[in-house]
């Protein structure tokens, strides 16, 4: 077989390519790309196994003409470049490689010094590593987040000694390491190397045998984004085949989507009459099942979840059957939606965060149902997921708390350290400075481990307070809302009411009038966002509440119910005194959504995983402000200023 003759055809067509597009066609030079690369600093790694697909280039000019993209031939097949290039294959085919190539290490990727034919010939046949003497460059230490990351690569190879996971994000290398189970301590054993080792080597392989899309992540970054869907633990004994299998199943969300993230801010207008055709297919009956991951009776979140599950269900009469599930853990969760699924539910409502997870590989598995998360988070085209913006009516909280704290003095019980919980903090505090320019929010966190609901502020002065939300069938405490402070006694000025049931209804109609579409929803990831435009949130006052002061309230509440104001416009300043943002302009959702970081007015900080309660652990190490999902604004195509 002319081994040398099929190369060189396929690297004449990239070849051709490249020159049609204006391209170098030629191999990637790294003394070109990096001018001061005999300047900069060097460390010998030694002869390792190196992934050839990282291999990308030549140090010098040399015999770089020699080659196209990915070291394919294009020297004309009877040359002697072209007989050397055919014997080193038959002796490779017969003998293996006898002798490592010399390499050079830059930013993750390596340029070959000597040895360019062997790394051809390699590529050729498919393989998959190469040994290498490599010598690693470093570049000058920046604040640019491929240098970052490419540092704590460095950090995780010295480490590991593991070469072969390069992830393009910062943070990622963090991520990997905090996920449940993946490692006993601060030391790496053996056991804990070898077993990435072995998973990573599984996944890549399954990637480049599923994944041919040119628009897709790289082989690193889709391997943390697989593993946090799947779950390291649940993946750590898994064979080839069934790698494979999942790999399959997640494919499309390895693709980079041009249109990123849909983020539907209100309520849609009535969607456009689906044809005469459409509606003979339509079901006439939906059912759907809400899976919480505690009792509803423990729980306020879940309570008023079901709350809204029973109003849909009682709006649509006959055209819904609902039913709730209890399913603490993912494998719970697993066989109670294969269960469903076999008595007939089409739609299922994960209704906390903390699910997310849980829902993805059952949703990969069953494309025929809907699947909806409550979360803000979900990067997963086959999940739709939903959520308040309650930092608009924690503002109109703020106003409130402003007028009623006479010393400016206002306590502030959070729930979680996750992603928008800082929005809604700040937004409670903007509102209290708006009417009270001497208010100073102190900051409590009733799922911290030193959280005492006796006494969450020591400081007797603190008598106006906003507490958690919402309470609970079983909870007897009274300490819940905008209140008050007189002795011991509580004095309710106002709370915050979710309509759950709005969106339930809402949503279910979609999916009933053909107008949730299934398809769409493989082309894209769609979360809604909804506010008090939406009437799917609002603030009630108690008749204690001064009327004069409460049309304070009501006018802003108007404004944010039609768009035409925001809490996070103007200056806005953080704890350190970093401007977030500029006084002529206001911040985008996106930027709403990924804050994470305190304004000026507040006195408090963000507990660590370390500091929370067991049972909010699985939360914040999720969704948590340094937790595994981190957003990125790059993510968000309503990312708009």
């Amino acid at each position: 077989m002319d081994h040398y003759g099929k190369a060189r055809r396929d690297g004449l067509r990239i070849y051709t390519a490249a020159i049609q597009a204006n391209a170098d066609p030629y191999l990637p030079v790294l003394e070109k790309k990096v001018p001061d690369l005999a300047q900069l600093s060097r460390l010998s790694l030694g002869v390792i196994s190196i992934p050839l697909a990282r291999v990308v280039g030549s140090v010098s000019q040399g015999r770089s003409y020699a080659f196209t993209e990915n070291f394919l031939p294009i020297l004309d097949g009877g040359s002697e470049f072209a007989s050397k290039w055919d014997r080193l294959y038959e002796s490779v085919e017969a003998e293996g490689v006898n002798q490592p190539i010399t390499a050079l290490e830059y930013l993750g990727y390596y340029y070959v010094v000597e040895g360019n034919k062997r790394v051809s010939v390699m590529k050729a046949m498919g393989a998959r590593e190469l040994e290498a003497d490599v010598t690693r460059v470093y570049p000058p230490r920046t604040g640019d987040p491929e240098i970052v990351a490419y540092y704590e690569y460095v950090d995780f190879t010295k480490e590991t000694g593991l070469y072969s996971i390069l992830f393009s994000r910062p943070g990622s290398y963090q991520k990997l390491v905090s996920l449940p189970g993946m490692r006993a301590g601060e030391t790496w054993t053996e056991d804990e190397i070898l077993s990435l080792r072995k998973i990573y080597h599984y996944f890549s392989e399954s990637y480049e045998a599923v994944i041919h899309d040119t628009k897709a992540l790289s082989v690193g970054d889709a391997f943390l984004k697989y593993l946090t869907a799947f779950g390291y633990q649940d993946v750590r004994d898994e064979d080839l085949e069934k790698t494979r299998e999942r790999v399959r199943l997640i494919a499309h969300d390895f693709e980079i989507h041009d249109g990123k993230m849909n983020l539907v801010m209100d309520r849609a207008n009535p969607a456009p009459p689906v044809p005469i055709l459409g509606t003979l297919f339509r079901p006439s009956k939906l059912k759907a099942a809400f899976l919480f991951n505690r009792p509803v009776e423990d729980s306020a979140w879940n309570y008023w979840h079901n709350l809204g599950r029973l109003e849909a269900e009682e709006k649509l009469g006959g055209k819904l059957e609902t039913a709730a599930c209890v399913v603490p853990s993912r494998a719970d969760f697993e066989k109670e939606v294969d269960r469903l699924i076999s008595e007939g539910y089409t739609a299922f409502f994960a209704t906390s965060p903390v699910m997310l997870n849980s829902t993805i590989e059952p949703a990969l598995t069953h494309p025929e149902a809907r699947f909806m998360c409550c979360s803000l988070l979900s990067s997963y085209t086959n999940i739709r997921s939903y959520y308040i913006r309650f930092y608009e009516a924690k503002f109109l909280l703020g106003l409130a708390a402003g007028i009623l704290s006479e010393n400016g003095k206002i306590g502030y019980i959070a729930d979680f350290p996750i992603y928008g919980s800082p929005s809604a903090a700040n937004a409670f505090a903007l509102g209290a400075r708006m009417v009270n320019p001497k208010a100073t929010v102190y900051m409590n966190w009733f799922s911290a481990s030193w959280y005492n609901d006796r006494l969450p502020f020591e400081d007797p002065e603190i008598r106006v307070v906003c507490n958690r939300d919402i309470t609970a069938p079983k909870h007897d405490a009274r300490d819940y809302g905008l209140y008050v402070r007189d002795g011991d006694s509580i004095i309710h000025m106002a709370a915050m009411v979710p309509r759950w049931g709005l969106f339930y209804r809402l949503c279910s109609e979609m999916i009933l009038n053909g107008t949730f579409n299934p398809s769409e929803n493989r082309q894209s990831v769609t979360n809604y966002w909804w506010g008090l435009g939406s009437h799917i949130v609002d603030v009630v006052f108690s008749a204690r509440f001064d009327p004069y002061a409460a049309r304070i309230i009501n006018h802003f509440r108007q404004e944010l119910k039609e768009g035409t104001f925001s809490p996070f416009e103007g200056e806005i300043r953080d704890q350190s005194g970093t401007l977030r943002c500029e006084a002529d302009r206001m911040l985008t959702p996106a930027e709403i959504l990924c804050m994470d970081y305190l304004v000026d007015n507040i006195v408090g900080s963000f507990p660590s995983e370390q500091e929370m309660i067991e049972s909010a652990r699985p939360l914040v190490r999720l969704q948590g402000i340094h937790g595994e999902l981190l957003p990125e604004l790059s993510s968000f195509s309503w990312n708009r200023k």
